[in-house]
């Protein structure tokens, strides 16, 4: 019996060396974690009208026209300001909001 029991007792000494924990960075969405003003990117285009666009968004998604800087910073500090809350009160200045897809950046802007 005391020779089953050491075989046992290397064995498990084997058996619970401790296992690498691999950690992975898990990066959460821009619509599920709070928002800083650098994230956006403001632009005039040729029209003379201005467009914002997110750095986690596809590169063709802007969102404007806005007649000035004034007005692109209201909806930038809203999507700040709204990502800080609870998904279920969020509420967004949605009447100023207008999203475009810009096929060419550079004959666009």
């Amino acid at each position: 019996m005391d020779k089953i029991a050491e075989f046992v007792r290397r064995n498990r000494a084997v058996c619970e060396t401790p296992k690498k924990v691999e950690i992975k960075e898990v990066k959460v969405p821009w619509y599920r974690r709070p928002l800083e003003h650098n994230e956006f990117i403001t632009r005039k285009a040729k029209d003379g009208k201005y467009y914002i666009h997110h750095g986690e968004w596809s590169k063709r998604v802007w969102i404007g026209p806005y007649k000035n800087e004034v007005e692109t910073k209201i909806i930038i500090d809203s999507y700040v300001t709204e990502s800080l809350k609870s998904t279920l009160i969020q509420k967004a200045a949605n009447q100023m909001i207008h999203s475009i897809i810009v096929e060419d950046e550079k004959e666009f802007f």
